[in-house]
């Protein structure tokens, strides 16, 4: 309905253009009157007078008709005010049309599906069922104007109203084939990305674009219609022009944050539900909704932090989800030098391994990873079913570390701390003196109450 109600809307703007222009063109068989006072026009410097069709030049073939007319000695007759010569060229005209006709045709249902064979999408073969009665009619029409304009018999001003209607008809012609493939290319998209399993949330990228070329096509439109009837957009362009840079300057970080949701909607970095970590704004969640302007992200306090997009399109995003929302935890205990190294590469592996939640179809590794100054550093690493579990999960492998090395009698290694101190010599000297001073003398050297 809304792509009827827009042809309608171009249809009636044409209308209203022709017969402005079916106004002003000028009758030549008149003589032009005396110059008189006239009002001024104030769409003088906006709609320009127009000429009409010149008087077509007899072609080729409308000199081998007159000769074979002659020839057969009919050239003097009339019928319906037309002579034998005028309704020969109105024949051949008709055929033109017959021949633009079938040019179409075999264009839509031969030529073109030959090539469509050869592509491996299935979009070009749905674009050209979609388009292809347009197309022919496309070709009827430039039939048309080419039969009406090689017609003698036609005045100027007749010819320049038909072409008017031509040039309106092949327009909206035209706006009715690209607003089909647009619809096309919007329904394959669509398509795609629900095979790809990208479906959700991208219909807001898509509706937006299609709209956007939508807009955008019936803008073009409208300028070739208006430039066609003689009015001048130059000044319009210019002011929308000037308008969309205002605008553009104005809302800049409107439109960062739009285009950066359309790309965050068609790539999909994270989807809804997702638990990402976004690297620039130092905040991390479930993903509750993608919008055009901006994400929303619930933190694990219930705490909705609303991010804009271009922020997020522009910081390392971490997906804890995507593609799968299995995730390898691991912690670090030390252990004395004194230990024996296999004992407790065993007591860790075999802890973990029965700690509920740990995958048992994932090795768990217990790596010597440093020589530590308090003892020897172990890194166990594991796999558990989902990201959500991780903090839970890591208080029950600590908890069961704890236990399994008390029972075995296997001591963590105290972590060592070195500090080192710099001062001077005069700094060691006061600090040498308060320690040697004996107990209860004060640092006036008078004994303390």
């Amino acid at each position: 309905m809304k792509r009827r109600a827009i042809l309608v809307l171009i249809g009636s703007v044409a209308a209203l253009l022709l017969a402005i222009s079916v106004r002003q063109v000028p009758v030549s068989a008149q003589t032009p009157p005396p110059p008189s006072p006239t009002a001024t026009d104030p769409f003088g410097g906006v709609i320009t007078t127009r000429t009409p069709e010149p008087t077509a030049t007899p072609g080729l073939i409308q000199q081998q008709v007159e000769e074979m007319v002659e020839a057969v000695g009919v050239a003097g007759r009339t019928f319906l005010g037309l002579s034998v010569i005028d309704w020969t060229n109105l024949l051949i005209s008709l055929v033109y049309v017959v021949a633009g006709y079938l040019l179409g045709t075999g264009l839509i249902r031969y030529l073109l599906p030959l090539l469509v064979a050869r592509t491996r999408t299935e979009f070009d073969e749905r674009l050209l069922e979609a388009v292809g009665p347009d197309v022919r009619r496309f070709f009827v029409i430039l039939a048309l104007h080419l039969a009406t304009d090689r017609l003698l018999f036609v005045s100027a001003n007749a010819k320049t109203l038909l072409a008017d209607a031509y040039f309106v008809v092949g327009l909206v012609l035209a706006l009715r084939i690209a607003f089909k493939g647009i619809e096309q290319a919007d329904d394959w998209a669509q398509q795609r990305m629900t095979v790809d399993g990208r479906g959700a949330g991208v219909e807001r990228a898509t509706t937006l674009v299609t709209r956007m070329a939508r807009v955008l096509t019936v803008g073009l439109a409208l300028i070739v219609l208006l430039a066609h009837f003689g009015i001048n957009v130059s000044a319009l362009t210019a002011a929308l022009g000037l308008g969309g840079l205002a605008f553009t300057f104005a809302a800049q970080d409107t439109i960062a944050d739009a285009m950066a949701g359309i790309i965050i909607l068609v790539d999909r970095p994270f989807r809804v539900g997702d638990r990402v970590e976004i690297k620039g704004a130092g905040t991390w969640g479930d993903v509750i909704d993608i919008g055009l302007r901006s994400t929303r992200i619930l933190t694990r306090d219930y705490r909705v932090i609303i991010l804009p997009n271009s922020i997020v399109g522009n910081s390392q995003v971490m997906n804890y989800s995507y593609p799968d929302p299995r995730v390898r935890s691991e912690t670090d205990l030390c252990v004395g030098y004194d230990s024996d190294l296999e004992e407790v590469r065993r007591l860790i592996i075999d802890t973990i391994e029965t700690v509920e939640g740990v995958l048992d179809y994932r090795p768990v590794d217990a790596l010597y990873v440093e020589m530590a100054p308090s003892g020897i550093l172990f890194r166990a690493r594991w796999w558990i079913t989902s990201y959500q579990e991780t903090r839970r999960n890591l208080d029950q492998v600590h908890t069961a570390l704890q236990a399994a090395f008390d029972q075995a009698g296997i001591p963590f290694a105290p972590r060592i701390q070195s500090v080192k101190l710099r001062a001077d010599a005069d700094t060691v000297r006061r600090v040498s003196a308060v320690f040697r001073r004996p107990a209860g003398e004060g640092p006036g050297g008078a004994g303390n109450d």
